[in-house]
């Protein structure tokens, strides 16, 4: 019966006289569909007189043909959604309405991510998808989420470098310095992807020229490069790509001449997260040999800039996250020793999104896996864990209670480091009420943090030190709770007795 009214709702629709009403009668029948039966009938009915009315001056109208068509393209499927509406999605991408667009740019996105290879023959649609990088922020970040998909397979890269898209994209790099860098913001995330998504996009041209502005004057256009560039850093074939073509050494010219650059404080936060990119990945090279780079990190950290202070402790972080980063921050003597005590200091009183980030890079400089420890990593790690306050095993339990799911799941994420160690298990047998706290699910009330908290859990009952602190029947309850996962709920039975 609803399937009967969906249709003679929709055939209706031309000849109606009031098409909001109509349109709000079509939104209300979808409640009566599960899923799968909205996908069932989609798939024999046409939606294109709803397309037509797109065209409305009645913007109430437009909304609710919005939300219907969403609505029925949904149920569909992206595959259903090319096969039969092309020329509707190429339109609506030109429609003036930001609201249109992004309807069409969803449908293209879900397409993007299931099933790329049908829409890789429609080049008109995604040579207009390209053109929308310099539309509304809202319309562009659609867009280019949808080409940075293209850069997932081999065939969508063909396709996303081929010369049409690349007149297009150097097309819409000329609109504006804004458009241009929103266009090098998606390079660097497909070059990101693989090896061969940078290559391809390196082969376009396309890559050269972003790194040409870094060699520009002008030191906005600068600074924005190099944060482009940071992010290549991130993975370890853009770092090899960024050193041949000369950049590493570029920009290391550029912060040794700080000093005597007037502009050289609006380019040091850049220039600092670019070589935490590299020294994540070559610690001992970068903290040993450019001074510049680890001074500016370390007085980052009581930095008064609060841009400038996240990203000194994120990079000492990224530093430490590897034996080989952890032996080089350590080789920096009282350098290290005073900003852990500063990172100490943000844990405690740093505001919460800094907090955060304080608490990540505690995570990262604690933690050894079981084959990286020897007793010389163990007796470091368990120093910069007690430089952080004067008891800061009570300064993580106290943050561990704070009823915030960001905020917990970080401190989880350091009392994982610590249950991964003896040093640290100890620490957390000896606090009182901590084993019986481990014991207790109803301590976390998302999903976030009931995950975060039970890689502590799974982490000390895998452990094959754990036994010998927590003694084996503690570990045996710890291990049931680890098959039950993080989710598990005890259910109790009632009996009714006679009388009651």
């Amino acid at each position: 019966m609803a399937a009967f009214n969906l249709t003679s709702l929709l055939e209706s629709l031309p000849n109606s006289t009031n098409w909001e009403q109509s349109l709000l009668d079509l939104k209300t029948l979808f409640t009566s569909f599960s899923p799968s039966e909205l996908r069932n009938v989609t798939q024999e009915l046409s939606f294109h007189v709803i397309f037509e009315l797109l065209s409305t001056d009645n913007k109430d109208v437009l909304e609710l043909c919005c939300n219907v068509l969403e609505k029925l393209l949904d149920a569909s499927g992206p595959s259903t959604v090319f096969q039969k509406y092309r020329e509707e999605i190429l339109k609506g991408l030109n429609h003036p309405h930001v609201m249109v667009k992004c309807l069409c740019l969803r449908q293209m996105l879900s397409a993007s991510e299931e099933v790329i290879d049908e829409l890789l023959p429609h080049r008109e649609v995604l040579q207009k998808t390209a053109s929308l990088l310099s539309d509304e922020i809202q319309v562009a970040n659609l867009a280019s989420k949808i080409l940075i998909n293209l850069g997932r397979t081999h065939q969508g890269l063909a396709v996303l470098f081929s010369n049409q898209m690349i007149h297009c994209l150097e097309q819409v790099s000329n609109i504006s310095d804004t458009v241009r860098f929103r266009v090098y913001e998606m390079l660097i995330q497909i070059c990101k992807l693989s090896l061969a998504a940078l290559e391809n996009t390196h082969n376009s041209g396309l890559l050269q020229q972003l790194l040409n502005e870094v060699h520009k004057d002008d030191v906005l256009i600068q600074l924005n490069a190099i944060e482009m560039l940071s992010d290549l850093t991130m993975v370890d074939h853009g770092l090899v790509y960024l050193d041949q073509q000369g950049v590493v050494g570029k920009l290391e010219s550029m912060m040794g001449d700080l000093d005597s650059n007037p502009l050289g404080n609006l380019l040091l936060p850049g220039l600092t997260k670019f070589f935490g990119g590299v020294a994540r990945f070559h610690p001992k090279e970068v903290c040993s040999s450019n001074k510049t780079f680890v001074n500016s990190v370390f007085e980052g950290l009581s930095s008064r800039d609060l841009t400038q202070k996240s990203i000194s402790v994120q990079t000492v972080g990224f530093i430490g996250e590897s034996v080989e980063g952890k032996m080089a921050l350590d080789k920096l003597g009282n350098t290290m020793i005073h900003g852990v005590k500063l990172i100490g200091t943000m844990v405690r009183e740093a505001p919460s999104e800094l907090r955060i980030k304080a608490l990540d890079t505690v995570c990262s400089i604690t933690k050894l896996q079981i084959a990286e420890q020897t007793d010389e990593l163990q007796k470091l790690t368990e120093k910069w864990f007690n430089l952080l306050s004067n008891n800061s095993f009570e300064t993580l339990m106290s943050l561990v209670r704070q009823p915030f799911t960001d905020l917990r799941c970080s401190a989880h994420c350091v009392l994982q480091s610590l249950a991964l160690q003896p040093w640290g298990q100890t620490l957390m047998n000896n606090y009182p009420g901590f084993t019986e706290f481990l014991l207790d699910r109803s301590t976390e009330k998302t999903k976030e943090t009931k995950e975060s908290k039970f890689t502590v859990i799974r982490t000390i009952a895998e452990s094959p030190t754990a036994v010998d602190v927590f003694g084996q029947p503690y570990i045996v309850q710890l291990k049931a709770m680890a098959l039950q996962g993080p989710f598990f709920v005890q259910t109790q039975s009632e009996v009714a007795f006679e009388g009651e």
